[in-house]
Order: structure tokens, then C-alpha cells, then sequence
């Protein structure tokens, strides 16, 4: 079965989770911390908490693909309107469409390689951790350069505090390949030309990918 009962509740217990972080709580934040940090802290409180807790509670990968790109898509079509959440969104900057768009596709693509890697303990955190670099290592290095630089910039300290999150996370759930996985992520974080919603969660899912089921 793609999906129970049990999926198609926890689909909606965490989908109003997202709505109240990113109506109420983000919008709390970024009265005290501005835009930037209330968009990370979405990153965290929403894509995060959703990516950590999926593995426990999903009994397939289905529910949280659908949601995601039905994000996505509630996303774009706000745009199109006009009708921005101004403490959090940036005409221009698509981060966040990006980011549904990520986090969905990653899970589909996992399981276009492999049906059953939803119940493989290793191999459900190759789809599983890119999001949480996506999420946390890139929410982190966010808040880090916001109060170190207070301006939005890619520095050192911010890639630090990525750095260190993603490869301790990165060897805790997938050992050599996870720690590898992590620095690419940081290193895919600061790439030009190339929304980080899209590098690094796609190159590091990458090198898991190669290192455990190619290598």
C-alpha cells in the first residue's frame, strides 16, 4: 500500500504544523529578527521538524511528496497574485518555492531509484538528509552570517556553523558517506548563480546516492 490512514493523518497534523509556523510564528520572529531569520527559521521549524519526524511517522514517502509540491504550488500561485507574506517573502527571491519544490523531488526521485527504499533504515536517510542540510545546515549558516555580518552575505562563520552541523548530523545517521555528504553540502551552500534550495539539497543526495548504492 503507497499509503494508510495513519499517513493521511499525519499529512494534515504536520501540514497545519507548517501553516502555524509560517502564519504565526515566523511572522513573530520576524517582527523581532526581520525577514531573513524568519525564513530560516521556517527552514527549520517547518521543512525541518517535517523531514526529521517523516521516517517515524509516513509509511511511505508519498503523503510528504504530495504536500510538498501542493506547497509548491499554493506558493507559486500567491507570486502570480501578487499577494506576498512580506514577513517572510522576497519578490525577488524564490527560495521558498524552491525549497517545497526540493523537498518533494528528492523524495520522489529516491523512490524512482529504488520503491522500497522507504523501509531501508540506510537508505531512507539517502533521501531523508539532503532535507535536513537543506533545512537546518542551511537555516543555521543563515541566523550565523545574520547576526555576525547583519547583512545577507555568504562568510566564513556562517559556512562554519554549516559546516559543523551537516558533517556531524551527516556521519551520525550515514558514517563516512554522510560526513562526505555534509561537507558538499556546505561547499554546494556558497556556489553562484544557484539557488542553495536546489544545490544542496541535489548535490548531496548525489554523493549519497553514489556512495551507497553505486560505490
Amino acid at each position: 500500500m503507497l499509503f494508510t490512514i495513519n499517513d493521511v493523518i499525519w499529512g494534515i497534523v504536520l501540514s497545519l504544523w507548517v501553516v502555524i509556523v509560517v502564519l504565526y510564528i515566523s511572522k513573530l520572529i520576524s517582527q523581532r529578527f526581520g525577514a531573513y531569520v524568519s525564513r530560516k527559521a521556517i527552514h527549520m521549524l517547518g521543512g525541518g521538524i517535517v523531514a526529521v519526524l517523516s521516517p517515524y511517522v509516513f509509511n511511505s514517502p508519498l503523503v510528504p511528496i504530495i504536500t510538498s509540491y501542493l506547497l509548491m504550488v499554493y506558493l507559486i500561485v500567491i507570486r502570480v497574485l501578487r499577494k506576498e507574506m512580506s514577513w517572510f517573502m522576497d519578490r525577488e527571491n524564490l527560495g521558498e518555492v524552491f525549497f517545497a519544490f526540493s523537498f518533494g523531488t528528492i523524495l520522489l526521485l529516491m523512490f524512482l531509484l529504488d520503491h522500497n527504499y522507504w523501509t531501508n533504515a540506510s537508505l531512507i536517510y539517502v533521501a531523508i538528509l539532503p532535507l535536513i542540510f537543506m533545512s537546518f545546515g542551511d537555516g543555521i549558516t543563515g541566523i550565523i552570517r545574520n547576526f555576525v555580518y547583519k547583512r545577507r552575505v555568504k562568510g566564513f562563520w556562517g559556512s562554519l556553523g554549516m559546516l559543523i552541523f551537516c558533517t556531524v548530523v551527516g556521519y551520525y545517521l550515514l558514517n563516512i558517506p554522510g560526513l562526505i555528504a555534509g561537507i558538499i553540502a556546505t561547499i554546494a551552500e556558497v556556489l553562484p548563480y544557484i539557488d542553495d534550495n536546489i544545490s544542496v539539497p541535489f548535490l548531496s543526495f548525489l554523493v549519497l546516492y553514489l556512495f551507497i548504492k553505486v560505490f
